[in-house]
């Protein structure tokens, strides 16, 4: 194990701004929920920089997690695990912790309770409250359509963190890029056929690309299908990385074009420029982090339905035209 670095512990029944002792964070269990949590754990890092931050992750989202400097310790465990061994992986670790976060009602929440562990926040959720001693209210106004990322930094700032300095989004240093001009091409989506544009389309576009640049073609998680016809159809091969690799590989490369998906959040991770298509997701809430991406969207009068296989005539994908996309691929890589 090792060695963990000295910490204040916290006394009984601390303030929530208190600084010191030994924190568990349990990541959520979603590479984008992860993804959108990395600024608030970052915020409490600034805000309790002398306690131990530990973030128990299963083994998609750990990899995300080793990658930011801000955390002391990274416990990973399969997806499939049982709050029971996720409580052994704890004990094993001989980290004495004082206080835990739950944004899920995931078995990792549930170990902090198995556990025993004094304090344990999080939101007063039907599936999480059980576990909690101490629930963290936070009122949301009604209006516009929140990102993600608000769920995590405002529960952040009511333990006194401050959650939305630049700092808090700023991308792990990055790798030397490739000599050529490299695009990555992410055709398929773990979030289902729905989310796809039209792979004849892929194939056009990136065959253009081919005359202009490097591509690089990525399977996505669960869904390698896209990847592999598209590969086939321009005699190329597939990129097979994952995990940690995936997310160095994606650090190297000039810009992603790919579907909504977990591929896009890994490369909004490192700070790589993103086109994204969206169909049924609604990018308001869920688009990936920074200013440096851009999202292709058809607004059709179902958009929105947030399902996995379209049950009508998938125009909000069909919609969009090489062209549009073209035109957004300048745009994102003007100045490079």
């Amino acid at each position: 194990m090792p060695e963990m670095p000295q910490a204040a512990p916290i006394p009984d029944r601390p303030p929530l701004h208190l600084n010191g002792g030994y924190l568990a964070i349990a990541s959520p269990e979603s590479v984008l929920e992860a993804c959108f949590s990395v600024p608030a754990v970052r915020a409490l890092r600034t805000a309790r920089p002398r306690s131990t931050i530990v973030v128990v992750a299963n083994q998609d989202t750990a990899p995300i997690w080793r990658k930011v400097s801000e955390i002391d310790l990274v416990i990973e465990h399969d997806a499939t695990d049982s709050a029971r061994k996720i409580t052994r992986l704890l004990e094993d670790s001989e980290v004495p912790f004082d206080s835990t976060i739950a944004w899920e009602g995931s078995p990792a929440a549930q170990a902090f309770a198995r556990a025993g562990i004094h304090q344990r926040f999080g939101y007063p959720a039907a599936k999480l409250e059980k576990f909690l001693t101490d629930p963290v209210e936070v009122v949301r106004k009604t209006g516009p359509i929140e990102h993600q990322v608000n769920h995590y930094l405002l529960f952040v700032q009511k333990l006194g963190a401050e959650p939305f300095h630049p700092s808090n989004f700023a991308p792990p240093p990055r790798p030397p890029a490739a000599q050529n001009f490299v695009i990555a091409v992410a055709p398929g989506s773990d979030y289902g056929t729905a989310s796809e544009w039209p792979l004849e389309r892929f194939i056009e576009l990136t065959k253009d690309l081919l005359n202009h640049c490097d591509v690089a073609i990525l399977p996505s998680p669960d869904r390698p299908g896209p990847a592999l016809a598209l590969a086939k159809a321009l005699g190329k091969s597939v990129t097979h990385v994952e995990g940690e690799a995936l997310i160095d590989f994606l650090a190297t490369c000039n810009g992603l074009l790919a579907n909504d998906g977990s591929i896009p959040h890994f490369a909004s991770f490192v700070g790589t420029p993103s086109l994204v298509f969206f169909g049924p997701n609604e990018p308001e809430w869920r688009r990936p982090l920074g200013r440096i991406h851009r999202v292709l969207r058809r607004h059709v009068p179902c958009s929105g339905c947030l399902l996995n296989k379209c049950p009508l005539d998938h125009r909000c994908m069909n919609d969009i035209t090489i062209e549009d996309t073209l035109d957004e691929l300048r745009e994102l890589f003007a100045g490079q």
